[in-house]
């Protein structure tokens, strides 16, 4: 089954003023350690493009 189709499995259920958010791990629940390695160093990748982008678009 799809992510998006699944049952989201809830980990936290807080509030935040008038506003109640879930949290759910369906996504990540069952990544080895190397899938998250890769994903954090992807995460790492487009975080230091956007700011090496944003750097240079102030400069102008």
């Amino acid at each position: 089954m799809a992510d998006a189709e699944q049952a989201p499995h809830i980990v936290r259920d807080f509030m935040v003023g008038n506003t109640r958010i879930k949290i759910a791990d369906n996504y990540c629940r069952d990544k080895t350690p190397e899938d998250v390695q890769r994903i954090l160093k992807k995460i790492a990748r487009d975080a230091q493009a956007a700011i090496t982008a944003a750097a240079f678009r102030d400069e102008e």
